[in-house]
């Protein structure tokens, strides 16, 4: 898509019909072609317009590439087996499952043909997630009504796509957002307020943490709480998801409970202040400061829907009327907080932490537990790893042993794990094949191999990295013969 750096208004041709009517255009798309598009001008700006297609998805295109737009009554929504099989053609057939129970599409895609012995438990797989996300719908319908928002049913069906492989998913990250944002692999699902699909790791539908986080986003934009595209500021975006928090597949906290993770990273932020986080969307973007980006974000959401519940709901209400494409600068925000608030931010900062001491001893929060000492746990690619290490600092070797689990719901897997440590050296393990739900042990060695390209040397510190393919690819068969070796630095 071409870039857009300024508001402007519609062209004459445009502003002649009605904003809300589907019609036909004629489009010039980038490489030259001519396309017609049935779909329903959905908004414009900064030299753009949006176009809404019959599955829910936007097409975003300049002002300048729409030739011609003629009345119609089109398009007509697509049902949801119309969409789960629109998805089948995109992915492929022998690549993918679905499963849909209304509002969903639930699609899974596959990294490679599914044995018929885990077509059954593909099917519970599908069957799991469905059951979930319903959750998620009743926990986000719970909290609008507590607020005193109102919401209503999705227009649209709600696409969650559930990808098997790393690879896969990263892929279409990366083809999804064109790059910007967290590098592809330190994102474990994303809403994409374009397509308006879901997209998770299958790898994190054990817990569903991640999953429930991006599903509030998508609930947020299809349930008439705020426009997609809209300038809604990324701290009350990411703040009302951080709200939500589930154990084992059960949806436990909502935003007026205290949640650990957020507030320790809110706690132990040192180089971003609410103000940068209010007025620059970017620092959720970046690898570096995004953490701090996120504790700050519930740490102000929380103040706010706890203990200013009258003009929290003004406030969301004036963002809902905010129109997509349009921009807002950080002066503007500041301004619009303090309007629905009656107080600069600053004041909320200050007040944060007092109330926060006060919530975790009526809300009997521990932030710190103790954990078990000497052991490490791994979750990563299909693969649970629980290991115990012993420097021998007299010897000068360092000893590693654990378990390692098959985490898949679906098939089994070959695994390739290792520990490698800050100088570069490494232990490995290899499983040719290990089924579902499995576990097995990694006997005790010392850490003696060399990384590519490390220096080598005695070791403190290091990582458990799981890699895993399905048990009878061609990818695996060859770690049979030759295992990769691992680069240093990556």
């Amino acid at each position: 898509m071409r870039s857009f750096t300024c508001c402007l208004v519609m062209t004459a041709v445009l502003s002649l019909l009605p904003a809300l009517r589907a019609d036909t255009f004629t489009i010039q798309e980038e490489n030259g072609t001519m396309s017609r598009v049935e779909a329903r001008l959905a908004g414009a700006g900064q030299g753009a317009l949006i176009l809404e297609l019959a599955d829910g998805q936007y097409k975003l295109v300049a002002e300048g590439q729409v030739l011609e737009r003629k009345p119609g009554d089109g398009p007509k929504p697509m049902t949801h087996d119309e969409v789960a099989a629109a998805l089948a053609t995109r992915f492929g057939e022998a690549l993918f499952r679905s499963n849909v129970q209304e509002p969903y599409v639930m699609g899974l895609v596959l990294g490679s043909p599914l044995p018929k012995a885990s077509e059954g438990r593909a099917k519970n797989m599908l069957r799991k997630a469905t059951s979930f996300f319903k959750n998620v719908d009743a926990a986000f319908g719970s909290f609008a009504k507590e607020v005193r928002l109102p919401i209503k049913n999705p227009t649209f069906p709600l696409v969650i796509l559930i990808f098997e492989t790393e690879e896969d998913f990263e892929k279409y990250t990366t083809e999804g957002t064109g790059g910007n944002g967290l590098s592809a692999s330190r994102i474990a699902g994303f809403y994409s307020g374009v397509t308006n699909y879901l997209a998770i790791r299958l790898s994190e539908c054990n817990t569903f943490d991640v999953p429930l986080h991006e599903a509030i986003h998508q609930q947020v934009y299809n349930r008439n709480m705020f426009r997609r595209l809209s300038p809604v500021p990324h701290w009350f975006d990411e703040g009302i998801a951080t709200g939500f928090e589930s154990n084992q597949g059960q949806i436990n906290i909502g935003p007026t409970k205290i949640s650990t993770r957020y507030a320790k990273q809110a706690l132990a932020a040192r180089e971003l202040s609410w103000s940068d986080m209010m007025g620059d969307d970017s620092v959720f973007a970046g690898d570096v400061l995004a953490g701090e980006a996120y504790g700050h974000a519930w740490s102000l959401h929380w103040l706010l829907v706890s203990k200013y519940r009258v003009q929290y709901s003004k406030y969301v209400r004036m963002l809902a009327e905010k129109e997509p494409l349009q921009k807002d600068d950080a002066e503007t925000r500041m301004a619009e907080f303090k309007e629905a608030f009656g107080k600069d931010l600053t004041e909320f900062e200050s007040d944060f932490k007092p109330a926060l001491e006060t919530g975790i001893k009526r809300q009997k929060v521990v932030l710190n537990p103790v954990k078990p000492a000497g052991v490490s746990k791994t979750s990563e690619n299909m693969g649970e790893v629980e290991l115990s290490a012993t420097n021998y600092v007299d010897e000068g070797r360092l000893e590693v042993q654990g378990v390692l689990r098959n985490t898949s719901p679906i098939r089994a897997m070959a695994y390739h794990v290792t520990v490698e440590t800050e100088s570069g050296m490494y232990a490995e393990w290899h499983f040719p094949s290990l089924d579902v739900q499995k576990q097995a042990q990694l006997p005790a060695q010392n850490v003696t191999k060399r990384m590519l390209g490390a220096p080598g040397g005695r070791s403190q510190t290091f990582r458990v990295r799981v890699r895993s393919l399905p048990a009878g690819s061609e990818q695996a068969d060859a770690w049979k013969t030759a295992l990769p070796v691992p680069e240093f630095g990556r």
